[in-house]
């Protein structure tokens, strides 16, 4: 078994993706199937703000055998054996709807294996749901606003709200809408500044996490969210502090 240390970066991902369509023909024939990739997976190969990914959140299609295919091709291959991981449908960002807005991205084996992914404006709406100030949540958001603009495609506050709607069948929250409009409104150079200043702030909370964990290591899934709002606190605290604020 080789080290799980290789990393999947947007170079690599389409080869990795294909070698494992032959181990799954290999095993499995000509049986159908579709693996939808969403969140930072389908990012990294939309977009070119995000460079690599921990693994794949994935939508599985297909026979059940196909998670065992996937675990033996991680470790003859040197991936984390959920390099596919497909616990994503049992977050908060999983909706059934995400295959009808995933879109074509590579057909292999012949036709009988559909890759797909999501990107733009129901990205968005799964990062806002999510909404996680320890990962790369609102970074994503921004940098997905700034990539569309780019490219000549302006995503509007209303498109964001009506596509939240389309994939949880709810309104976004009062401060999340607030803080969404805000970032509609910004011009393109005021949104880069504000793209940095997030991404510094996430791995800046991101690190102190680890370092709770590494200290402490007591925290867990019911406590993650208070560890987040006392870092929060003290950032704040020491920037007035640094500031001269009393």
């Amino acid at each position: 078994m080789m080290p799980s240390d290789k990393k999947i970066t947007r170079e690599n991902a389409k080869d990795i993706i294909k070698q494992f369509a032959k181990e799954y023909r290999k095993e499995l024939g000509k049986v159908p199937g579709e693996i939808i990739i969403v969140g930072g997976g389908s990012i990294m190969l939309n977009y070119k703000f995000r460079d690599a990914t921990q693994d794949f959140d994935v939508i599985l299609k297909t026979v059940s055998s196909v998670t065992d295919i996937i675990k033996k091709f991680a470790d003859e291959n040197g991936l984390p054996r959920d390099w596919m991981n497909s616990d994503f449908i049992k977050t908060a960002s999983y909706s059934d709807m995400l295959s009808e807005v995933s879109k074509h991205l590579w057909t292999l084996n012949n036709g009988t294996l559909e890759i797909r992914t999501v990107s733009g404006v129901y990205l968005i709406a799964m990062k806002l749901i999510a909404h996680r100030d320890y990962r790369n949540d609102i970074s994503d958001v921004i940098g997905i606003l700034i990539e569309e603009r780019e490219a000549g495609e302006n995503i509007t506050f209303d498109d964001i709200v009506n596509a939240y709607k389309r994939l949880y069948s709810c309104d976004i929250p009062k401060e999340t809408a607030k803080m969404v409009r805000e970032f509609t409104e910004l011009t393109t150079p005021k949104l880069k500044e504000y793209y940095n200043k997030q991404k510094n702030s996430e791995q800046e909370i991101g690190g102190k996490i680890i370092t709770y964990i590494d200290e402490v290591a007591n925290i867990n899934t019911r406590n993650v969210e208070d560890v987040i709002e006392a870092i929060k606190r003290k950032m704040e605290e020491q920037a007035g502090e640094g500031t001269g604020n009393t």
